[in-house]
């Protein structure tokens, strides 16, 4: 597996994102203003692409938070996620981060909370998926 940092949304990344977000999930809205200045990770299985996220710092939660996590499907149940999350993290404590901020949705929380984050607050709607905050002490 190799892990690369990008400081921009590659190709990669933008297939995986919309490939998961928008024609899965049924997620319109896929990019935003944050994109502007967040650091990309993909993770590659020799040269494909299998799973990507986002980090950057987010001024109204008042630290980093990560984000637009997805794994292609074909390679789901591998653990990735968590591999990706656990990078994000690395990445985040190199800058002197010491907390995250997830919005998660609703149906993954678990994972999350396995990963040791803490939800707070109640569950409210993005784009008419149900999502949760959630934080980690790093």
């Amino acid at each position: 597996m190799k892990v690369v940092i990008y400081d921009t949304v590659v190709p990669e990344a933008r297939y995986i994102r919309e490939t998961v977000f928008l024609q899965e999930q049924g997620f319109e809205k896929e990019y935003d203003d944050y994109d502007n200045v967040a650091k990309t990770i993909v993770i590659y299985d020799n040269d494909d692409a299998i799973g990507t996220c986002r980090l950057y710092w987010d001024d109204t939660v008042d630290c980093h938070h990560v984000g637009r996590i997805a794994v292609v499907k074909h390679r789901r149940g591998e653990g990735l996620g968590a591999f990706i999350v656990t990078e994000a993290e690395k990445v985040i404590k190199d800058l002197g981060g010491k907390e995250v901020f997830i919005s998660g949705q609703l149906q993954v929380a678990d994972f999350y909370k396995k990963l040791g984050y803490t939800q707070y607050g109640d569950a409210y709607m993005e784009e008419n998926h149900p999502h949760v905050a959630l934080k980690k002490a790093l």
